[in-house]
């Protein structure tokens, strides 16, 4: 055995290996990994994945900046911290610490489960009624209790929710189109067709019905008042005349843009909308001023008055008046030398 290492290294490897291992690494990795891990790891990761990743116990301290793509099959402990805005009319008997949130317009349905039995509109109907709406579902809660507990049962199921109950809603809205065609109803005679297309048709509330359906009548929709920050005197075109009003009828449009149609008073309505024809808008009769206007019609300058001659009856709001007749024939009428004298 030599004392020295060899400069060179041998052609075959030795059959054993030496029980002192090199201080240096070698450059090739082996082929075959080791069956046992390392109790050292190494201080710098590998730059490839491993194909077959460890599970950990434990999750990790700090979440993945990218989200799963799959959802969990576990929930989380909290519920949504926005609570849908239309809540059931029907809780379960044992609710829920954190309850489902149902959004949309939902139909009653009748639950039979014992000691709960009753209509309800929490939109967990069964498949079988969902697909077939017309024949399980209903839009308000009495055609429901009506309809699957008549009898003595009926004032049980009604009972647990009144009409005039404010915290869900009882009854669905819809457009009355086969009727008036000027609001919406709440009696549960909707067409089947918006019984089966209810989440377009059907509304939780006359404002939202009104809105999708009537929103150029809206406030006569609704029943409610609108509020009138620029006055209550409105143009009144609908007779061809020149009048404003203040009789609480203000079309719809008007109110969209009250900064232009509404008045806070008869004068500033009539200025605004019928300065041509304002003496009528008053209710007033005008005298005239005396003032001299031209009169294209007679070809001469008459006097700003009603009566007889030089009057020309009261001039209108474009002609231009002056204080004698010889300025208005000088300016109106310079083509005829006798105006002054007609």
């Amino acid at each position: 055995t030599s004392s020295q290492p060899s400069d060179r290294p041998s052609d075959r490897p030795s059959d054993l290996p030496s029980n002192v291992p090199s201080d240096l690494p070698s450059n090739l990795p082996s082929d075959v990994p080791s069956d046992l891990p390392s109790n050292l790891p190494s201080d710098v990761p590998s730059s490839l994945p491993s194909q077959s990743p460890s599970v950990s116990a434990q999750p990790s301290d700090q979440p993945s900046d990218q989200p799963s793509d799959l959802p969990s099959k576990m929930p989380s402990d909290q519920p949504s911290e926005e609570p849908s805005s239309t809540p059931s009319c029907s809780p379960s008997a044992s609710p829920t610490e954190s309850p489902s949130t149902k959004y949309g317009v939902n139909l009653f349905y009748p639950e039979w489960v014992r000691g709960s039995e009753g209509c309800r509109n929490d939109g967990d109907e069964p498949d079988y009624m969902a697909v077939n709406p017309t024949e399980w579902l209903s839009s308000t809660m009495q055609a429901c209790c009506k309809k699957y507990f008549n009898g003595y049962m009926y004032d049980a199921c009604m009972g647990r929710y009144p009409p005039d109950h404010d915290d869900c809603n009882v009854m669905l809205f819809y457009p009355d189109w086969n009727g008036s065609n000027e609001k919406c109803l709440d009696d549960g005679k909707e067409p089947y067709y918006m019984l089966s297309n209810h989440q377009y048709f059907l509304s939780n509330s006359i404002e939202e019905c009104c809105e999708k359906f009537y929103d150029w009548d809206f406030y006569e929709c609704s029943g409610t008042t609108p509020v009138l920050t620029h006055g209550e005197f409105y143009p009144d075109w609908s007779g061809g005349g020149s009048t404003c009003l203040a009789d609480g009828k203000i079309p719809d449009y008007m109110i969209s843009n009250q900064n232009w149609y509404l008045s806070t008073t008869l004068e500033k309505c009539c200025e605004r909308h019928f300065y041509w024809s304002i003496n009528e808008c008053l209710g007033t009769t005008s005298v005239g001023s005396n003032d001299w206007y031209v009169s294209y019609e007679d070809v001469k300058c008459v006097k700003d008055c009603s009566g007889e001659e030089p009057c020309g009856g009261v001039a209108e709001p474009w002609d231009k008046l002056y204080s004698t007749k010889e300025k208005c024939c000088k300016e109106k009428l310079p083509w005829v030398p006798k105006c002054r004298f007609l």
